[in-house]
Formats: C-alpha cells, sequence, structure tokens
C-alpha cells in the first residue's frame, strides 16, 4: 500500500519538478547566479540603425537621450535644433498676443508660428521661429517696447517645447491666422475657425 501511495505521489510531483527546472534553465540563460543584471537604456531601440535615429532628431542633446531610437514627432524639430532661444522667443509672441489669457490660449498662438514655419505658403519649405516671428506685417507684438527683454512663464516656454519638438498640435495645420475678438468672425474674408482665449482663428492655405 505504502508503495502505490509513493508511485501516486511521484506521478503528481512530475508536472511540478519539470516547471521549477524549466524556470532554472531559463535563469542560466539570462544571468549568472550573484551577478547583478543591469539594463542599457540605449539598447532599446525601435530602428535597427540607432544612431542613426539619435542624429536625425536635432532638438536638443536632452530631447535626443529622450527619444533614442525614436524618429522626432515634429517636422519642426526634424528640419531644425531647436534652441532655448528660440523657444523663449515663440513664447514672448504667444504671451503677449494671447493678452496673458488661458494655457489654451497661449497654445493656440503657439500653434499658428509652428503653423506657418512648417506651411509653403510662407517660407517656400519649413521656416525657423525668428523668421515667422519676424515676418514683416504678422505678429504686431515684436514691436512693442521691451520685448527681446520679456522673460515669458515658464509654462508657456514648456508648451512651446511641446508643440516645437514633440508635434502636439492643438489646432489643424491650416489654422494660419488670427485677430482679436473685436475685429470679427470675417476679418480679411478668411474661414473662420474658433474664438480661443479673446482670439479669433482662422484657416488658410499651407502652399
Amino acid at each position: 500500500m505504502k508503495r502505490i501511495f509513493s508511485v501516486a505521489l511521484c506521478i503528481l510531483l512530475l508536472p511540478f519538478t519539470a516547471a521549477v527546472a524549466e524556470t532554472e534553465a531559463f535563469d542560466e540563460t539570462f544571468a549568472d547566479p550573484g551577478e547583478e543584471v543591469v539594463f542599457d537604456e540605449s539598447e532599446w531601440v525601435l530602428w535597427e540603425e540607432s544612431e542613426e535615429a539619435v542624429e536625425a532628431f536635432s532638438a536638443s542633446e536632452e530631447d535626443a537621450v529622450l527619444h533614442r531610437g525614436m524618429r522626432p514627432l515634429s517636422r519642426y524639430a526634424q528640419a531644425f535644433t531647436v534652441t532655448d532661444e528660440d523657444l523663449v522667443l515663440a513664447a514672448r509672441v504667444a504671451y503677449l498676443e494671447a493678452g496673458g489669457s488661458s494655457e489654451r490660449a497661449y497654445r493656440a498662438v503657439l500653434c499658428v508660428i509652428y503653423n506657418r514655419c512648417v506651411a509653403k505658403r510662407f517660407g517656400g519649405e519649413v521656416t525657423d521661429i525668428p523668421t515667422e516671428a519676424y515676418r514683416k506685417g504678422q505678429f504686431s507684438v515684436i514691436h512693442h517696447k521691451g520685448f527681446k527683454t520679456l522673460e515669458p512663464p515658464d509654462e508657456i516656454v514648456d508648451a512651446a517645447r511641446d508643440i516645437f519638438v514633440y508635434g502636439n498640435l492643438d489646432l489643424p495645420e491650416n489654422i494660419l491666422f488670427f485677430c482679436a475678438s473685436r475685429l470679427g468672425k470675417h476679418w480679411g474674408g478668411r474661414r473662420f475657425y474658433k474664438d480661443i482665449g479673446g482670439n479669433l482663428f482662422f484657416y488658410g492655405s499651407v502652399d
């Protein structure tokens, strides 16, 4: 009777023994017992040509590390090195054009600047932030006294980075114009899009 019980117990324990053996084999394959396993984050890439991918992303050294092995999300960041100076410039324009309004209003103005940078109708190809910020007859706030020394709030600079580096747009890419609400929805005969923070935004042809 004891012998029968022992045989039955062995049969019942066979799957468990096999699982333990398989686990031990798995552990031996991937790590030496007693040796700390260190993962190199630089090996986690989406492209086969990881170095090429890093070089393609030209925003900043910090952003390049964060996006190692990934294609840049922003068309602008693929064309230009996105400097802090340029982001502050875009933030200055947004801060003054939005009239100290809401974050949504700041982002809307930043999106218009971005859209102009990537629209063929303005520069023929992708143009940089200074080119569009200082384009003649566009953003009147650049003529304000103290414009060049204004320090915009950090959150607006962060919003500029989110848009110009990561391509997180709040508006469609064919929203190219805006004016103060007092000028009305029929301003310039353009097609109206939306009222955001006291500014009216309008569609335009990107070509």
